[in-house]
């Protein structure tokens, strides 16, 4: 009887330590938050840039991060690329400058890898 008390005391402590709290919960958006939503992307300045940060950061460690590093420092036969604009990025894809080979990326992928690699600052 003692162990199953035990056993059940230690159950109780366990799973209470793993729930949430109220302020964890997520709760779901209205159709006011929503508009607040559409309204913040439409204001959205030129100079913010969207991007997908998931795509772009896969097809950076892929395509790029050999040369470049993970941490986009550089690693031999790369530059570190910490600091440039998307311009600079992207000018860079599609001339391929030094032992760089030209567009290794194109289009609106290399439009999101340089969106994303600008914004890590």
């Amino acid at each position: 009887m003692k162990k199953l008390l035990m056993t059940l005391i230690g159950t109780i402590i366990l799973t209470s330590a793993c729930g949430t709290t109220e302020d964890e919960v997520d709760e779901p958006q209205t159709g006011e938050d929503i508009e607040q939503n559409e309204e913040e992307i439409a204001n959205t300045s030129d100079e913010e840039v969207l991007y997908d940060a998931s795509s772009a950061e896969a097809v950076y460690i892929g395509r790029c991060s050999g040369c470049h590093g993970q941490d986009l420092g550089g690693r031999s036969g790369g530059p570190g690329i910490i600091g440039l604009s998307k311009e600079e990025v992207l000018s860079a894809i599609e001339e391929g400058p030094g032992i760089m080979p030209k567009n290794v990326i194109t289009g609106e992928e290399a439009e999101n890898v340089a969106a994303w690699v600008a914004d890590q600052q």
